[in-house]
């Protein structure tokens, strides 16, 4: 079977990982520690023989748990066989899963068929073998260091059969067991102690057997003053049963005359339950009526003690709140009315401060006023002066130019144009000057008059804006009459406070103060003492209501009361009571005398004839005799007590029972380790002989492989190997070593060499893929080139992958490595 493919689901740190394997015979596998190698190698054999999920410890190539945030656990691996076909075997596990070795599914050329097909073909080895025979790792040769030199040697001679490292082991176990059961002059083991309890075993029945003997004759013994107990019981039961029966008589006798008596004390009571529980009834309604009444009567006094008032006055003021409130909400909203308005006058003089000073003239003044402002804010015509003095300095000026300009033409005309215009210019300015003076005396007396308006009137006629001013006024006299209207208002408000406490004050007889907020304190209380009264009338009047019914019912039921106590010829309620009692006590007379009568269990007729002087006699004798069979009893239970007591310190049939019983449960636990002692025995000699007979069928084969092995590892030194009697090495020299005297690290080289030469002996019928993990680190440099020719050598014959982290081994094999990169692993 030639390894294909390697295909790594989740195993260990590895996840999602796949190795196509390049070649038939030599396959290296590089990376650093911890990068995965020896997880590949343990995927190989699991995927092979099943998981270890096991609980218990196993070897480190065996202990990989699944991760517990991935799955499933497990892969696949491909094979190629002799023939060509591709088995692919797929081995997942995931949580939950009840089987612990994961489910195996294999195909062959892609079709799913039965496991034997495969295992068929390896010869249905195991886990184990494979591990044996083909797996070389630091752990086989840990365990190859571990061994002393005489079982190394042992290892080495027994390499021929198969999984003969096993077989010695189960051997060596067999041999502890067998001595840890029995040795000749052993006294801990197993068997050596069943001897001995034999013995003793044995002695300790023979004495018991002779104490039994005499608890034989003790127990008949027993038996007899045990049946002498039995009759002095039975007939102290009989006297008792007698005894009794006699104090029952007494107690008999007892009752019926205690019955004779209250029959004596019985009489005849005319009295009817039905009519005095409905008189009982009637007599406590007519009692809770007097309670009722009792309570309205004391009602009726304390509402009666309550001091009159004068409603009708007290009602005709609290009618008065209505008008009240009124009178407040018009005092508040005048005063607010009042404010608004004296605010805008404020506004009104404060834009027009010229209204302080004719606020108190009549219209009559304040037109004349007017007229006069008006007058004195006129302004004067102007004369045309400014505009007629221009016109004549221009005219002259064009008759003087036109006359400098004619004068060239005629002096004359020239002349007399210069002179016209000098003329109207002289003219014209004089004119001007005489205007000007008019004019400015015009207004120095408009200037006196408006002083003297000033003076008088505080105003300035020229800054007044008298159309403006007269409109303020109005708006201001306008508002002093709607002030003096409100004011009045008030007043009368204010006036109607005073009566309406003068009113409260008299009817109250406390003063009252002319006040809002007093008044309707005082008209809260006074409707509030209103409500009071009329609430106590009506509860006064509800109350003479519910007395007169009461008393109606009260006469009622005294009508009814009469007539039941008449029908049994009563006259008081407690008379009535005193009959129940006696009725009562006449019942439970009779009921005492009905139970004392069922107690009888004697007839009338014997209880008549009994006596109680006899009664007691017979009672007498009776105790006597009782007496003196107790006697008897106490010293025969003595007797029986003695005769247990010395029983107890015997060997009864029990202890015979058990000392045989043990006799046989030693006898039957020295056969049985006995037989286990000598089928370990049995066992250890039957492995030896059949790693004799396997070893010498195969070991002979095995050396001439094992010799080209062995000269390669050992770099020539040895090279040959010779078995007759013992196995012995020869030299490079031609001289023979027994296996016994090479050193420890040649000794382990050619166990190594002899290993591989048992695989190779096996290929015809198991050919499996030889896994070498690292099993060369403990070689030196120099042997790393004999290494290479060794595995190119097994490379040959079988299929072979390295799993290393030595660069040199990877480069010196010349082969291009599969690697573990760290992006492959998913911890």
């Amino acid at each position: 079977m030639i390894l294909k493919q390697i295909n790594i689901i989740n195993f260990g740190q590895l996840s999602n990982l796949t190795f196509d394997l390049p070649s038939n015979n030599l396959n290296l596998f590089f990376g650093q520690n911890e990068a995965g190698k020896s997880t590949t190698v343990a995927f190989i054999k699991q995927v092979l023989f099943g998981f270890y999920l096991r609980s218990n410890s196993s070897p480190f190539f065996e202990d990989y748990k699944p991760l517990g945030h991935v799955s499933p656990m497990g892969g696949s691996l491909i094979f190629e066989s002799d023939d060509g076909a591709k088995y692919k075997l797929e081995r997942l596990w995931a949580k939950g899963d009840k089987t612990k070795r994961g489910i195996l599914t294999v195909t062959k050329d892609g079709q799913k068929v039965p496991e034997s097909l495969f295992y068929d073909q390896i010869k249905e080895i195991d886990g184990d073998f494979y591990a044996d025979s083909f797996i070389f790792n630091q752990d086989m040769l840990t365990q190859v260091a571990k061994l002393n030199q005489e079982d190394l040697l042992e290892r080495i001679y027994y390499l021929g059969a198969a999984n003969s490292n096993q077989l010695l082991a189960l051997r060596d176990e067999f041999d502890k067991k067998a001595n840890s059961l029995f040795k000749k002059t052993g006294k801990k083991p197993e068997v050596n102690q069943l001897l001995k309890q034999l013995e003793e075993k044995r002695s300790a029945l023979t004495e018991v057997n002779l104490e039994f003997q005499e608890y034989q004759k003790l127990s008949q013994e027993l038996h007899e003053k045990e049946k002498n107990l039995v009759q002095t019981q039975k007939n102290i039961k009989e006297l008792e049963e007698k005894l009794a029966k006699v104090n029952k008589a007494e107690e008999q006798l007892k009752i019926y005359r205690q019955i004779q008596e209250l029959v004596a004390k019985e009489k005849n009571i005319k009295f009817d339950p039905e009519n005095y529980q409905h008189a009982q009834e009637i007599f406590a309604q007519a009692q809770n009526l007097q309670v009722s009444l009792k309570r309205i009567n004391q009602k009726l006094s304390d509402l009666t003690e309550i001091k009159e008032v004068d409603s009708s006055k007290i009602m005709a003021l609290t009618h008065k709140k209505s008008e009240l409130l009124q009178w407040q909400s018009n005092l508040q909203m005048n005063l607010q009315t009042k404010k608004q308005i004296q605010l805008e006058q404020q506004e009104l003089l404060q834009m027009n401060p010229e209204l302080k000073a004719i606020n108190d003239l009549s219209d009559l003044e304040f037109n004349a006023i007017k007229e006069e402002i008006k007058n004195l804010s006129q302004k004067a015509e102007p004369v045309e002066t400014n505009s007629n003095d221009k016109i004549f300095f221009v005219i002259s000026a064009i008759i003087m130019i036109f006359a400098v300009i004619e004068i060239f033409n005629n002096v004359f005309i020239g002349g007399l144009g210069i002179v016209v215009g000098l003329a109207i210019l002289i003219w014209t300015y004089f004119n001007s000057n005489k205007i000007k003076q008019e004019q400015e005396l015009a207004l120095k007396k408009k200037q006196e008059k408006i002083s003297d308006f000033k003076t008088k009137y505080q105003l300035d006629p020229n800054e007044i804006d008298f159309r403006n001013l007269a409109l303020a006024r109005n708006s201001y006299l306008l508002d002093q009459k709607k002030l003096v209207s409100v004011n009045e208002e008030i007043k009368q408000i204010i006036f109607d406070f005073q009566n309406l406490a003068q009113e409260i004050t008299a009817v109250t007889a406390s003063e009252c103060l002319p006040e809002y907020q007093v008044i309707l304190t005082k008209l809260n209380s006074l409707e509030e003492k209103i409500h009071l009264y009329q609430r106590r009338q009506e509860k006064l009047d509800d109350l003479k209501k519910e007395k007169q019914s009461f008393e109606q019912k009260a006469k009622e039921l005294e009508l009814k009361l009469k007539a039941d106590l008449a029908k049994d010829n009563i006259n008081e309620i407690s008379e009535y009571e005193r009959r129940y009692q006696e009725y009562l006590e006449q019942a439970k007379l009779k009921v005492q005398i009905k139970a004392l009568k069922d107690s009888l269990s004697i007839d009338y007729a014997k209880l008549e004839k009994l006596k109680m002087p006899q009664l007691e006699q017979d009672k007498t004798v009776i105790q006597s005799e009782n007496e003196q069979k107790n006697n008897e009893l106490d010293i025969q239970q003595q007797a029986i007590a003695q005769l247990r007591v010395k029983m107890k310190n015997m060997a009864d049939s029990t202890q015979v029972f058990e000392a045989k019983q043990e006799l046989a449960n030693t006898e039957t636990k020295f056969i049985n380790a006995s037989k286990e002692y000598l089928s370990l025995l049995l066992a250890e000699k039957w492995i030896s002989r059949s790693l004799d007979i396997a070893s010498n069928e195969r070991f002979p084969k095995m050396l001439k492989s094992a010799c080209n092995y062995f000269n390669l590892l050992t770099g020539g030194r040895y090279v040959d190997l010779k078995l007759d009697k013992k196995l012995t090495v020869v030299r490079k020299d031609g001289r023979k070593r027994e296996v016994r005297y090479l050193s420890r690290s040649t000794a382990e080289q050619l166990y190594f060499a002899l290993k591989l030469a048992f695989v190779e002996q096996i290929k015809d019928q198991i050919n499996l893929p030889i896994l070498i993990d690292d099993s060369f680190v403990n070689f030196d440099k120099q042997r790393i080139g004999y290494i290479e020719e060794l595995l190119n050598k097994i490379g040959q014959n079988n299929q072979v992958l390295i799993f290393t982290a030595q660069e040199k081994l990877s480069d010196s094999l010349r082969i291009k490595p599969l690697t573990f990169r760290k992006d492959t692993a998913n911890a």
